[in-house]
């Protein structure tokens, strides 16, 4: 094994986890979420010029699974809008509700428009910096700060509803 396959091998190691955390947390699918991460590190290895500086080559995994989490959920939005023109039944969401778990947060979460959930989850789950998720996500800090204020507030609400 080269160096750079053993520096990518070490990338994913320890990584892997945290970037599917934050893919399902995005897409609210695991196995979608499993395929978004694994194409990231594809990427980053088809390009291995990118691992040579370790930290670029994770800010690249991450905006990678960003960027995928979001054109997967562009695709979903399209395939809804369609979809009553191939399916003509309805089905109505489960309505069980044990308390606030994981499960219900990951939910709600999931629920919030795209930007608000980007926001959300970089800040809150991925635990990063006000200027960091702003870079990430190309915005503003103060625009962060906006996302994540209306998306605590929506997600109160859609707790609530559940509760």
């Amino acid at each position: 094994m080269d160096e750079l396959t053993a520096e990518l091998t070490d990338l994913y190691n320890e990584h892997y986890s945290q970037l599917l955390r934050m893919a399902v947390l995005l897409v609210d699918d695991r196995s979608a979420a499993e395929d978004i991460v694994q194409d990231a590190f594809v990427r980053v290895f088809d390009s291995r010029a990118r691992l040579r500086d370790r930290d670029r080559a994770l800010a690249f995994l991450r905006r990678s699974v960003l960027n995928k989490s979001r054109s997967l959920l562009r695709r979903r939005q399209v395939s809804r809008k369609y979809q009553h023109r191939l399916v003509q039944r309805e089905s109505g969401p489960d309505e069980s509700a044990h308390g606030v778990d994981r499960t219900v947060l990951a939910e709600a979460i999931a629920r919030l428009p795209p930007r608000q959930r980007e926001a959300i989850v970089l800040r809150y789950y991925a635990d990063f910096s006000e200027a960091y998720t702003a870079k990430i996500m190309k915005v503003t800090p103060g625009a962060v700060k906006a996302y994540c204020s209306r998306g605590v507030t929506r997600l109160s609400s859609l707790l609530r509803e559940r509760v």
